[in-house]
C-alpha cells in the first residue's frame, strides 16, 4: 500500500481555505475544439476564492484527461495567481498522476478592447501552457497559445467570433505542429 504524504495535503488545504483578497470575477468557461484527428474539451469555473477545471483530449494515438482545484490569490497590479492539486489520467500513463498546478492570469482593459494573459504549469509530466488573447471589446478576439510537456508540444492560433451579445463564440484556428485546422465553440461567462 502506498502512503500519501501528509504535508502536501495539509499545505494545499491551508492554501485553499486560508485568507487572501477576493478574486476579481466569478464565472465559467467551456470550450470544445474539433480537428480531423483530435478533439479537445475544456471546462473551468471560479467561485469566490476557488477555481476548478477539467479537460479531455482525444488524438490519433490515444486520449488524456485532467482536472485541478485551486485557491485563488488576487495580487494588486499583477492579476490572479492560482495554486492547488491536480490529477491526470491517460492511456499512455500507468495509473493516475497526482501533482500540483500553478496558474498566473491577468486581464487588462485597453483602449482597443482587452488583453488576457494566462500561464500555467503542472508538475505532472512538466506540463505547461501559455495563452495571449487580444480582443476588440466587440466580440472578436485572437488567441495565441503554446503548450507542452514531457509527452507533447503544440502551438496554435485561433480567431473567436462572439454570437450576438451572449457568452457563446465560434472559434477557428490552426495547430502548427499537428498541421491541422480546427473549429470549435466556447461559452465564457467571466
Amino acid at each position: 500500500m502506498t502512503m500519501v504524504p501528509r504535508f502536501p495535503i495539509l499545505a494545499t488545504c491551508g492554501l485553499l481555505f486560508g485568507t487572501a483578497s477576493a478574486v476579481q470575477a466569478d464565472g465559467s468557461y467551456f470550450q470544445v475544439d474539433l480537428a480531423p484527428d483530435t478533439s479537445d474539451v475544456v471546462a473551468a469555473a471560479t467561485r469566490g476564492k476557488l477555481s476548478f477545471g477539467a479537460n479531455y483530449s482525444s488524438y490519433e494515438n490515444g486520449w488524456s484527461a485532467g482536472s485541478y482545484l485551486a485557491r485563488d490569490f488576487a495580487i494588486e497590479d499583477f492579476g490572479t495567481v492560482k495554486i492547488g492539486p491536480s490529477l491526470v489520467i491517460s492511456d499512455a500513463r500507468d495509473g493516475m498522476g497526482l501533482g500540483a498546478k500553478l496558474i498566473g492570469e491577468r486581464y487588462e482593459p485597453t483602449s482597443f478592447g482587452f488583453v488576457f494573459l494566462s500561464a500555467q504549469y503542472n508538475t505532472i509530466d512538466n506540463d505547461w501552457f501559455a495563452l495571449a488573447q487580444i480582443g476588440n471589446g466587440q466580440g472578436h478576439s485572437v488567441d495565441l497559445t503554446a503548450g507542452g510537456s514531457d509527452l507533447y508540444s503544440e502551438r496554435s492560433l485561433a480567431i473567436n467570433y462572439r454570437l450576438g451579445d451572449g457568452p457563446v463564440s465560434l472559434r477557428g484556428g490552426y495547430r502548427f505542429e499537428a498541421e491541422q485546422v480546427f473549429m470549435g465553440l466556447s461559452v465564457n461567462t467571466y
